[in-house]
């Protein structure tokens, strides 16, 4: 359901489960398939399916790309910052990545990889392809020891212009206390060889093997294996619910708002075929005529069903949405601190999880973990620039005394960095000529 209501209206039209058949176009298709297949194709084509989900989660990433993570990384491993992924983006881009997917489903495993040139990535899976896990305890503590991912692979023997592809599995288990890797299709045949994770001498044979399982599954609530809340599933509910109600709303205003003209007691050699502004009708003596226009409240009782979605779609606080001016101040600034609560949480897991990736690549590549550090403060409140305080910032750092990194972070969030005096110093010392040279 989240795939298809963030991909939007044509992919909820393209599944007819979406929207049921009324019973009479049930019994008019027994009667011929073929010919009355219109009367559903024209039903599904009025309704409108709302795009709530897909604007909620455009809205809640542009409050969240507004942050500034902070990162701290070994001299190793500070190359991740502008490579981390497989599709070579940096760390502030994954964190990104994490937290869409958390927002639109609830969860996204996290791999940390060593590629064939000893440097460090993270490969990221959909919430639909982590198919398979398994805790136990590992030295006293429930850890992973299975972990189970579905891949797509280029089907051999494709031309260039293919895009056929087909499902292989990737293994990951402990055993005898070291983390083992694998990838294997559908037959049960080994696609890749098993192989063992961790650090390898100049022979390529394991020196140190891998004590747990690299993979973190960051979740709305928690980064645990199990599946966690969908934060816009309500919001989905509600647009496809409003999308049913829509398509019974537009069909009874296409059949009823044209006024139908009626005629009675015409003679047998009255003979009318034309109709309009411009044509007179000559009834005879005896004929009658008039205009069958709708009177009953159906379509409003429709309507208001479909409000009344919209109104639970906003309630789902997955959206600052504006409402027609009927909500006051405080309500919309307690609605958005409700919203807000849930990205604070959502940001945090992510932040948090991340983190523990890169603490897995520093132990594998044999780096001090306490030495890593991606923090992210959730602050969504919009906070403007002083022009004397940035006036004063930038004597400040043209003079040694800031560094040129707080000086940018204020012009561009309009906060000031956190930070204690030492860390601050490192940065001056760190940092290249002063800012009237450059």
């Amino acid at each position: 359901m989240m795939d298809a209501a963030l991909e939007g209206e044509e992919a909820i039209k393209d599944n007819t489960a979406n929207l049921p058949k009324p019973s009479g176009m049930v019994e008019a298709e027994k009667q011929d398939a073929t010919g009355n297949r219109y009367l559903y194709d024209n039903y599904r084509d009025r309704a409108q399916y709302e795009h709530w989900v897909r604007d909620s989660l455009r809205s809640m990433m542009g409050l969240v790309t507004r942050l500034q993570p902070e990162i701290e990384l070994p001299a190793g491993m500070k190359g991740l910052l502008d490579n981390a992924t497989a599709d070579g983006f940096g760390l502030k881009q994954l964190f990104f990545r994490l937290v869409r997917q958390i927002i639109s489903h609830g969860r996204i495993p996290l791999v940390a990889n060593i590629d064939d040139n000893g440097l460090p990535y993270f490969s990221t899976y959909a919430a639909v392809n982590a198919i398979n896990w398994k805790t136990a305890s590992q030295s006293g503590r429930q850890d992973l020891v299975l972990a189970v991912f579905r891949e797509f692979r280029e089907k051999t023997g494709n031309d260039e212009f293919s895009h056929e592809c087909e499902p292989v599995y990737r293994v990951f288990a402990m055993r005898d206390g070291v983390c083992y890797s694998s990838v294997w299709n559908d037959a049960g045949e080994a696609v890749d060889d098993e192989t063992a994770l961790g650090t390898t001498g100049a022979d390529q044979r394991l020196v140190k093997g891998l004590e747990y399982i690299p993979v973190v599954y960051c979740g709305s609530t928690d980064n645990g294996p199990d599946v966690d809340e969908v934060p816009l599933l309500s919001m989905a509910r509600a647009a496809l619910k409003s999308y049913q109600l829509s398509a019974d709303y537009f069909t009874a205003l296409h059949q009823t708002s044209h006024p139908q003209p009626w005629v009675s007691g015409l003679d047998e050699g009255v003979d009318l075929s034309v109709t309009g502004p411009s044509a007179a009708w000559d009834l005879g003596l005896n004929g009658t005529c008039g205009y069958l226009e709708f009177q009953g409240a159906g379509i409003e009782a429709v309507r208001k069903a479909m409000d009344d979605q919209r109104n639970a779609a906003l309630e789902a606080g997955a959206k600052v949405m504006d409402i027609g001016g009927t909500e006051s101040g405080e309500a919309r600034k307690a609605r958005q601190n409700d919203q807000h609560a849930t990205l604070h949480s959502m940001v945090i897991t992510a932040a948090e999880g991340l983190e523990q990736g890169l603490r897995y690549i520093a132990d594998w590549l044999g780096f001090d973990e306490k030495e890593v550090s991606f923090t992210v403060k959730p602050d969504f409140t919009s906070v403007g620039v002083d022009p004397q305080l940035a006036a004063q910032l930038l004597t400040a750092a043209q003079a040694g005394i800031v560094s040129h990194d707080s000086f940018w972070l204020y012009l561009t969030t309009g906060k000031l960095p956190e930070r204690d005096w030492q860390t601050e110093l490192g940065l001056i010392q760190e940092q290249g000529p002063d800012l009237g040279g450059m």
